[in-house]
């Protein structure tokens, strides 16, 4: 959550500074409302875009070959245990943060049961496409959705001037009230992104020019328009959902009046924009690494594709004629040896295998022509090193109650999530958190599996993996984790 606000809010911020740098000046009021707005949207919407890229599973080469004690940090890192106290930052933040929206939420729902109060309560007539409220409030004329709001003694005698009423009717014309709720209502949730207030100060002023324009285009005498705004500059309006005269907005609305801007102009500044979009989405978006499952070396695919001696763990070496079928079936009578019928898988099979043994593998191995030598799956590897202890933390243990993301295991037997509600992490020695393959059997019901290791339980294992360092296992290539029958 933190990572999300902190990229919608610099996201936004720097949409914000593009319009400011290239856009603000520019006379394409139309271009800029949608470049406005589009920042709005893009700026929630691209830290939740995913990206993904394929990285190649690594070979089994590169997994024998990798320092496996870097497997204990795949996922958490070790931390010294923490004291089992409630944390209560969390709770004053969230608290902090509903108490302000609520703040938020009853303004905005108290400002807009008084605009439709005075609707409902005062009497319109209709103008256009818009009605005209007549008030005895003694206000300039504003708009709000498609009411037009003025003083109903200067309605009677006539004093509102039409470029003023035209100015207000565009307003309702182009549903520039739309863009204001809008913006309000992210504010509700979002009032802690100081950039969406920019946004909506630069929008209101964008509406101000959409609707000089359309004045100018109907009345053509852009000067005498221009008096009449000064003439307006120190009449307030209290409606806080509609835009207000003041002075420094009426001095840009004047400026923007005699300004012109270029197609040339205009359209390199379009599409400029469209690598700067693209850049951002890159930035701010997520990034998820996709394995490239073609690159699985499965027992199958051994049989067919050429096999490195690297990989094989063997001698390097061949022959052209190859050895007899007399030493591909003592080969394969040693490999028969270590196989044990229960729980058997061409996929996980591994074993500790004497020195002699391997010795005569190799030996005849190196004696295969090529042929022979791809249709071998077996590989050598030295044992792993034992995983280091790795305490979960607390907030781990929490969130490794969630069944819809969590299957955890205890001491190598599958337990129901909330199992976990009987242990406090020191309980455990050594957490490792794996990632499932989409094709992988459990695959939906959970998306990671978590392997702990009570205290107990990961002294025996410690002990046998010292006991047993300087053997090798002799394991088939689909290599996941080395297991050791007995």
């Amino acid at each position: 959550m933190i990572n999300y606000i902190l990229k919608m809010t610099i996201c936004s911020g720097l949409l914000y500074l593009i319009f400011i740098l290239f856009l603000e000046k520019e006379k394409m009021h139309r271009f800029n409302r949608a470049y406005l707005l589009f920042s709005i949207a893009f700026s929630f919407v691209v830290p939740l875009i995913v990206i993904k890229t394929i990285s190649p599973v690594m070979p089994v080469s590169e997994i024998i070959n990798e320092n496996f004690e870097s497997f204990n940090n795949i996922i958490f890192q070790q931390t010294s245990s923490p004291v089992n106290k409630t944390d209560y930052l969390p709770i004053f933040l969230w608290g902090f943060y509903i108490s302000i929206t609520d703040f938020f939420l009853y303004r905005f729902l108290k400002n807009m049961f008084a605009v439709f109060s005075k609707i409902k309560t005062v009497h319109s007539i209709p103008y256009f496409n818009a009605k005209l409220v007549l008030t005895n409030d003694h206000l300039i004329p504003h708009s709000f959705l498609k009411y037009i709001f003025i003083d109903k003694k200067d309605f009677e005698k006539k004093a509102i001037e039409k470029e003023i009423l035209t100015h207000e009717l565009a307003h309702v014309k182009q549903k520039h009230t739309i863009d204001i709720l809008l913006i309000e209502l992210l504010l509700i949730f979002a009032w802690f992104n100081p950039f969406l207030y920019l946004y909506k100060k630069s929008i209101k002023l964008n509406h101000e020019f959409l609707a000089d324009e359309s004045v100018v285009k109907v009345f053509s005498d852009m000067q005498a328009y221009q008096h009449l705004l000064l003439s307006k500059i120190y009449q307030t309006n209290s409606l806080l959902l509609s835009s207000p005269f003041n002075y420094l907005i009426t001095k840009k609305r004047l400026i923007m009046m005699a300004k012109s801007t270029s197609v040339k102009v205009a359209f390199v500044k379009k599409i400029t924009l469209i690598p700067l979009f693209a850049l951002t989405t890159f930035d701010f978006s997520r990034t998820a690494i996709a394995q490239d499952t073609s690159k699985i070396i499965t027992h199958e695919k051994i049989q067919n594709d050429s096999v490195p001696n690297a990989i094989v763990g063997l001698s390097s070496g061949s022959t052209k004629n190859g050895v007899s079928q007399e030493l591909l079936s003592e080969y394969q009578n040693v490999i028969d040896k270590y196989k044990t019928a229960k729980n058997f898988s061409w996929l996980y099979f591994s074993k500790n295998i004497t020195a002699a043994d391997r010795s005569r593998m190799e030996n005849i191995y190196i004696q295969m022509s090529k042929e022979q030598q791809k249709a071998q799956p077996v590989v050598f590897i030295k044992r792993l090193p034992p995983f280091q202890k790795l305490i979960p933390t607390k907030s781990q243990m929490e969130s490794f109650k969630n069944s819809k993301i969590y299957g955890v295991w205890i001491n190598e037997k599958r337990v129901n999530n909330a199992i976990l509600n009987n242990y406090t992490n020191e309980d455990f020695a050594h957490v490792f958190v794996s990632k499932l393959n989409k094709n992988a059997i459990n695959y939906g019901n959970h998306y990671y599996q978590v392997d702990l290791m009570t205290k107990d339980f990961y002294q025996k294992y410690f002990d046998e993996e010292i006991a047993n360092k300087d053997k090798y296992l002799m394991s088939f290539q689909s290599f996941k984790k080395i297991q050791d029958s007995k």
